[in-house]
């Protein structure tokens, strides 16, 4: 479980601080053309990696986790990613990243309601305290 929350807060740390090389890269393009040149780079570095490391994993994917796959990409990997940048540049990187990190309210409520999935009262306080430090941040001035 460490390892996990490790890793999770790794990730966490690299989503910081692309917020920042964003702000900082939008200064000389637009939205959009950040969104496609993040797109294609992530896209190439991903690919390579996936099918060095797991190519046989993605040829014995069923078609029904392959189209689930290609819908999270489309929400997550266009979609989110260009609503991102756009907040980014609107907001800055802190108070936009702080927005993203509402996540764990989002999957726990779609988690529940699609997944079955059930929610524990710590799990439940946690997600409540990260929505209150969101809006704190978002509500500063």
């Amino acid at each position: 479980m460490i390892t996990g929350i490790f890793l999770s807060l790794m990730a966490a740390s690299g989503f910081g601080l692309s917020a920042v090389f964003i702000k900082a890269a939008m200064s000389s393009v637009s939205v959009k053309t950040a969104t496609v040149i993040s797109l294609v780079s992530s896209t190439a570095v991903t690919m390579v990696f996936a099918f060095l490391l797991h190519s046989d994993e993605i040829m014995s994917l069923s078609p029904m986790a392959f189209l689930w796959f290609i819908l999270a990409g489309l929400i997550t990997f266009l979609g989110g990613r260009l609503l991102n940048f756009q907040a980014i540049n609107l907001v800055g990187a802190s108070k936009a990243s702080a927005a993203v990190s509402s996540t764990p309210l989002f999957a726990a409520i779609l988690a529940v309601s699609f997944l079955n999935e059930t929610i524990s009262v710590m799990l439940a306080m946690g997600t409540v305290m990260i929505v209150i430090g969101i809006a704190l941040v978002v509500m500063q001035e």
